[in-house]
């Protein structure tokens, strides 16, 4: 092994990655095993719960043990750091995607245009949680809000729309703009400032 590849290897040992993947893989199945109720409203509410959960796990690949030592090296840390907040977002989405597809139905549980919106949009709200709160605690409001939406439902007035926006029918004007509104806010954030101290 060279080098650069042993290091980058115990760069991401150091940031959980290897566990956030077990994470998602374990998210994936929950989705899977939510189209087995072979009920839409309760496979609906399980994919939607597997794409928060799976968020949850990239908080922990925010930040290393020791972030003063990562930051004295000579690294182009805004790029590693957009990278460390987009791809496992990526990954997450594309996992749960194939899932729903794979399953073979012709209309999924989970539209498309919501799990698009919902995963890259928890995903930056635990960016800008780690820059906020620091990266032991970013899971806490992309969980907590992801799980209270779940539970309040959709709402009628502008105000609850925003606030409810993952459970919104998909492309309206309030949801795509919050979701697209924590996704660019939250990425920027973690990629000029990185998780908090």
């Amino acid at each position: 092994m060279t080098p650069g590849l042993r290091g980058l290897v115990l760069h991401l040992r150091s940031r959980a990655v290897p566990a956030a993947l077990l994470v998602f893989l374990v998210a994936a199945a929950l989705t899977w095993a939510g189209y087995r109720l072979d009920d839409p409203g309760a496979a609906r509410m399980v994919g939607l719960v597997a794409a928060v959960l799976g968020v949850a796990a990239v908080a922990r690949t925010l930040a290393g043990p020791d972030e003063e030592l990562e930051r004295g090296t000579p690294v182009r840390w805004r790029l590693v750091r957009a990278l460390h907040v987009t791809l496992p977002g990526a990954v997450l989405l594309g996992l749960l995607a194939a899932v729903h597809l794979a399953v073979g139905r012709t209309a999924h549980a989970v539209p498309f245009a919501t799990l698009v919106l919902a995963v890259p949009a928890l995903t930056g709200l635990t960016g800008l949680a780690a820059v906020l709160l620091g990266a032991q605690a970013a899971w806490v409001p992309p969980v907590g809000w992801g799980l209270l939406m779940l539970a309040v439902g959709a709402r009628p007035s502008l105000v609850e729309q925003a606030m409810t926006w993952m459970v919104q029918e998909p492309r309206t004007d309030t949801s795509t703009a919050v979701a697209v509104g924590l996704t660019v806010l939250g990425t920027a954030a973690y990629t000029l400032r990185g998780s908090r101290r």
